[in-house]
């Protein structure tokens, strides 16, 4: 008798035991933490003006609608429009773009139907059209790294790639670029 009550003692704690594992359920994984930062500040048709240090103005900056985000020092825009003018104050540069951001730095990253206009007669390009544009509002600076058309009065030239300097008239394609000149007839 001594072995059958230790057999059932012996069973009724493997049962226990099973019972026990088969209840047990999974941790499930560790979902990824994804940060959702709220706007710190939202504006509808905003239109901001930048002045330099002898009052004349130096750009301006419109939007269909803004948001800034302190925590990651950026506004983000749809529809911007950013107008650059010259040392006299009239509009020489018009850039706009489906999507933008500026940073602290005064960065402006532009995407998505960019498109450049020269604004005045002596401009030296008309348009400027590609995907992805940045452009230093300092120093002028423009960088892309998507194909890029330029029209101009006396040439068209597209590429792959651009370097330049608004302010003193310099566009440089990177790579695949080719190009049309116009010749009047005298």
């Amino acid at each position: 008798m001594n072995r059958q009550t230790l057999l059932f003692a012996v069973l009724f704690l493997v049962a226990l035991a099973i019972w026990q594992l088969g209840d047990v359920t999974l941790a499930p994984p560790a979902a990824t933490k994804t940060e959702h930062y709220q706007p710190d500040f939202i504006a509808k048709d905003l239109v901001t003006t930048r002045f330099d240090e002898t009052g004349k103005r130096s750009e301006r900056l419109e939007s269909v609608y803004a948001e800034y985000f302190q925590l990651l020092e950026q506004a983000t825009f749809d529809k911007p429009i950013v107008y650059l003018f010259d040392d006299k104050g009239k509009e020489e540069w018009k850039v706009t773009a489906e999507t933008g951001v500026l940073n602290t730095d005064d960065n402006v990253i532009l995407r998505d139907k960019v498109h450049l206009d020269g604004l005045l007669p002596t401009s030296f390009i008309s348009t400027l059209d590609t995907p992805y544009l940045e452009l230093d509002l300092v120093t002028q600076d423009v960088r892309s790294n998507r194909q890029v058309n330029i029209v101009a009065k006396e040439f068209q030239t597209e590429g792959v790639g651009l370097k330049g300097h608004l302010d003193r008239k310099y566009f440089e394609l990177l790579d695949q670029g080719h190009a049309i000149y116009f010749n009047e007839k005298r």
